[in-house]
């Protein structure tokens, strides 16, 4: 099987080129671990053996740029451009994006969990863009296939005159470029997948009425539907289609992460000080594991809201012997950076002056993202330009990512000071629960949660944590296990389209029944749905706090007195965690995720 690859545009994090890839974690072994792959399909010739589910779908047509406009350049051009589009819509989610010219199916051991999109560039006779096999709630299929018609385009947008589907020549003219045709295409394929992983049309459809298919409005603060993936076509023009990379809307994300699960396990940004007179060239997180190896995909940069790392590129070694941590057995682990971020200029690349604030971040990743495993940070060292230790270490409280109080059904956060900082109190936290993952990059300042898009992402909730002494341990409850889900969909047998797909069965099709799929008439066909239930993650996708933390007589160097002191110091946490499927039995598991556990010096 050919397996295509693509590169990231040379554009700055958020860069502003339509198809610029946004999606930080999508490097290295963070991809390949993901259990869900997601194979874009595009025959190199027709396949007669893709399955005949539907009208029109086999055979999957060959694909070819010059069936639709063979001026935006080259066939495997186009595909890169869809593949990164249909990247960026599943980032943060444990969900694979492959693209490929042959069939996944013939490979010698197919993975066991895929679904297969077929991307042809021919035209759907009855006016479709897409056709999903079924709308698969809970994710209960482990092998299923969607269809779309690139070729659909040129019929409805692509055509001149203009005159077909939507009549607005969204891919004629100038507007007949690379990127509009791979974010017409590629949003098609995402939609489709997002069937086979749950998602109806009503999920985002806007509740007028107007397509026949009614569901929520957009939630306060997201925007517009037509800029989501999910609703039925005719609620989206051909500008809608592919002047924008759609997005999944809150909701239909939070079910995402519910189904399929996030890549993301634990996310951590802290603003530290160097409490030496001598420079820092170096910084150390010594870190236990029960995992045989960790990774980081995403590490923090800048610039971003006036923050900036002194370095890039951290590297993790380990494990290097075993540790004990309340009565369990760790691996021994070790993140360091040392390479000279180019654009910190505070001092000069990779050197934090004495006395001097800064600000380091990265997301920790396990093997299974279905299940985190815990990660406990015992230390953080900095190093002199020799590679020798610094005397004073970044202060640094113990926290957790939450547990079920079995007593009275709380899901809540603990904070601790460190044995050598007793004196250590919580200054304020602000706790969120959010719809969908908050970028590293905006896990600084006031913490304000942005999405990889730059989108401002809407919090379920925020709650407050009263200041606190630590001595005794703080507690901050987030939620109570009686609370209900922020998102809930139930699809019962007896209502329209909605059929029994128990045991993970493929549901059959009933040609009469059918309307074509993905279309700009209602109704906008989008296959069987299968019965069920399915709600999002507790206590949401993700929760985020963000916390201040100080000790009020500490020992450090004073850079405008140029002498040490003994004073106030004061350190901030940012920090991410993945809400938990099942609930209360999982929940348990998720204590102490990440902890802080050895005192500062």
């Amino acid at each position: 099987m050919q397996t295509l690859s693509w590169k990231m545009l040379a554009v700055p994090f958020f860069g502003v080129v339509l198809c610029a890839q946004t999606c930080p974690p999508s490097y290295g072994t963070t991809e390949s671990a993901k259990s869900h792959k997601l194979y874009l399909y595009f025959p190199a010739a027709d396949d007669n053996t893709f399955p005949n589910y539907g009208a029109n779908v086999s055979p999957a047509k060959a694909f070819n740029v010059a069936d639709l406009n063979s001026a935006i350049g080259t066939t495997s051009a186009l595909i890169d451009r869809i593949h990164s589009i249909v990247v960026d819509d599943y980032c943060e989610l444990n969900v694979q994006v492959i693209a490929t010219t042959s069939n996944p199916a013939t490979l010698p051991s197919p993975p066991a969990r895929r679904t297969t999109v077929a991307v042809g560039s021919d035209a759907d006779p009855g006016g479709a863009w897409g056709l999903a096999q079924e709308v698969d709630i809970g994710d209960a299929i482990d092998i299923d296939f969607a269809r779309v018609w690139g070729g659909t385009y040129l019929t409805c947008e692509g055509a001149t005159p203009t005159g077909g589907c939507t009549t607005t020549g969204s891919l004629t003219g100038a507007n007949a470029t690379l990127d509009r045709w791979a974010q017409a295409i590629g949003g098609t394929s995402a939609h489709e997948a997002g069937h086979t992983y749950g998602l109806s049309h009503t999920d985002e459809d806007p509740p007028d009425n107007l397509c026949q298919q009614p569901g929520p409005a957009p939630l306060a603060g997201e925007d517009s539907y037509h800029r989501h993936s999910m609703p039925a076509g005719c609620y989206l023009s051909g500008d809608d289609r592919a002047s924008y990379r759609r997005h999944f809307g809150d909701r239909t994300y939070s079910l995402l992460a519910a189904n399929v699960g996030l890549s993301i396990q634990t996310m951590h940004n802290w603003d530290l000080k160097n409490p030496n007179a001598e420079d820092g060239h170096s910084l150390a997180i010594d870190f236990l594991s029960t995992l045989p190896s960790v990774t980081i995909s995403w590490s923090f940069v800048g610039p971003w809201n006036g923050y900036i790392s002194p370095w890039i590129n951290p590297v993790v070694t380990g494990p290097s012997g075993m540790a004990v941590f309340k009565g369990v057995a760790y691996n021994k682990y070790r993140i360091m950076w040392s390479t000279g971020n180019p654009i910190w200029t505070t001092s000069s690349p990779g050197v934090v002056a004495g006395g001097a604030e800064f600000h380091i971040g990265a997301e920790f990743n396990g093997v299974d993202f279905n299940q985190p495993d815990p990660i406990i940070i015992q230390d953080v060292t900095l190093f002199d330009g020799g590679g020798n230790p610094l005397t004073l270490h970044p202060r640094v409280p113990i926290y957790d990512t939450g547990a079920v109080d079995a007593a009275d059904g709380t899901f809540a956060l603990h904070f601790a000071a460190p044995a050598a900082a007793a004196t250590m109190r919580l200054v304020n936290a602000t706790i969120y629960q959010l719809p969908r993952v908050a970028s590293l990059e905006s896990m600084t300042g006031e913490g304000r949660p942005l999405g990889n898009d730059r989108l401002p992402i809407r919090p379920w909730s925020t709650t407050q944590c009263e200041a606190a002494a630590l001595r005794a341990g703080a507690r901050c409850v987030v939620a109570k296990l009686s609370d209900p889900h922020h998102v809930e969909v139930v699809h019962r047998i007896g209502e329209k389209g909605v059929v029994d797909c128990g045991r993970g069965a493929v549901p059959i099709h009933h040609p009469k029944e059918e309307r074509p799929g993905d279309r700009p008439k209602p109704l906008d066909y989008e296959g069987p749905i299968c019965a069920g239930t399915q709600h999002d993650l507790f206590p949401s996708t993700t929760v985020y706090v963000v916390a201040t933390f100080e000790e009020p007589n500490v020992k450090h160097f004073d850079p405008a007195k140029k002498a040490y002191v003994v004073g106030p110091v004061t350190s901030k946490v940012f920090y991410q965690f993945a809400g938990i499927k099942d609930v209360p039995a999982a929940a348990a598991a998720q204590c102490c995720k990440l902890c802080l556990a050895k005192p500062a010096q």
